[in-house]
């Protein structure tokens, strides 16, 4: 790969974790930043979350939301697990109030899976494993908007370390309304979409890229 690459921290992430550590500058995950593709206008790039708990929270990415595109609509995004196991925790927010979440979902992923972030789902990469895990993600041009999951300390619930192979899901109280979390499995990744065009042109592929096209319960 080419272009650049980063690696964020626990000071980073400190407006959006559970609860505070002081470690600041232990690293959370690293991403390497793709060259855009010239054939589908697409960006690439690679994140590698490393098996070390935030305290007592499961390792996870900062969280963001997407822009519109020139004919309103939400730029979706496209992840694959390239190693081990990801969860993907999914949010769509009231219009006019992010505090009030309209929907969540809880999207467990292995390797060789695709994931699709439908238009106007914010969204963080969280790694349940006992080992460092490695996605990669095509997207637009766009910048991505950090600014709601700061504002809010994070998404709309946390996962913490559990016993089991699931996680104990503890509401973040800076939100007014979150609905029941419901955890799901992506749906086989549709041929209609592999062009990618549906990254760059939302507004032609509605249907496929509503939610429950996406994915299915488990």
């Amino acid at each position: 790969m080419s272009g650049k690459s980063y690696i964020k921290t626990i000071r980073d992430l400190s407006p959006v974790l559970y609860e505070h550590i002081d470690q600041p500058n232990r690293a959370v995950y690293k991403v390497h930043r793709g060259e855009v593709d010239a054939k589908t206008k697409t960006c690439y790039d690679e994140t590698t979350i490393f098996n070390r708990l935030l305290g007592v929270e499961l390792p996870k990415t900062f969280g963001h939301y997407h822009p519109k595109n020139t004919q309103g609509v939400f730029f979706p995004e496209l992840y694959a697990v390239l190693e081990g196991r990801a969860w993907f925790l999914l949010q769509k927010p009231e219009r006019s109030n992010p505090k009030i979440i309209e929907e969540v979902v809880l999207v467990e992923a292995g390797k060789g899976e695709k994931v699709v972030i439908p238009p106007g789902f914010g969204h963080i990469s969280v790694n349940p494993e006992k080992k460092d895990i490695k996605i990669a993600n095509w997207k637009a041009q766009f910048d991505n908007d950090y600014q709601i999951y700061e504002i809010l300390h994070g998404a709309c619930y946390y996962l913490l370390e559990s016993k089991n192979e699931s996680a104990d899901i503890i509401k973040n109280s800076y939100y007014e309304t979150v609905p029941e979390l419901i955890k799901v499995k992506p749906k086989k990744f549709p041929e209609e979409l592999e062009n990618l065009e549906f990254l760059t042109k939302p507004e032609k592929y509605l249907d496929l890229l509503k939610s429950e096209n996406c994915f299915k319960k488990i």
